[in-house]
């Protein structure tokens, strides 16, 4: 919910703005954001240009191979988002002070451990729904 706020603080998706979180000082291609964000390349295309058209992200093309672009998230924006963050970032930097080493290293364990077993869970899911969509269309075809 907190990243729905900012986003409409913004004037922006939740998606663009966690793009942008990705993004942060990085550059990247856009076949590596839809990859790290889940989505399909049509829908990070469309991302990025809405993005762009805000100002938000510039596509540069590579000097040395014109066919690569990288996606670049402009400073003053990303401050501006970050700005966003500030409170968060105290009241959480509170919290986790308020924890002895070996209980820090417990829950960076848990955190680590959790997105491993999240991502992997996330792409078996979407696996099986490419495979089903596959099927899908074999099936309309034998039709």
């Amino acid at each position: 919910m907190f990243h729905e706020a900012v986003a409409q603080q913004l004037g922006l998706h939740a998606t663009d703005v966690k793009a942008l979180r990705l993004l942060g000082e990085d550059a990247m291609t856009a076949g590596r954001l839809a990859d790290n964000i889940g989505l399909t390349g049509a829908a990070v295309t469309a991302l990025v240009d809405r993005l762009e058209a805000d100002g938000y992200v510039q596509r540069v093309r590579d000097t040395e191979d014109r066919r690569r672009v990288t996606i670049h998230a402009v400073p003053a924006k990303i401050r501006k988002l970050d700005q966003l963050y500030d409170g968060i970032y105290i009241e959480m930097s509170r919290l986790l002070s308020k924890y002895s080493k070996a209980e820090f290293a417990a829950i960076t364990d848990y955190l680590t451990n959790g997105i491993t077993i999240l991502a992997e869970q996330t792409k078996k899911l979407r696996d099986a729904a490419a495979g089903d969509a596959r099927d899908l269309r074999s099936r309309e075809k034998a039709s």
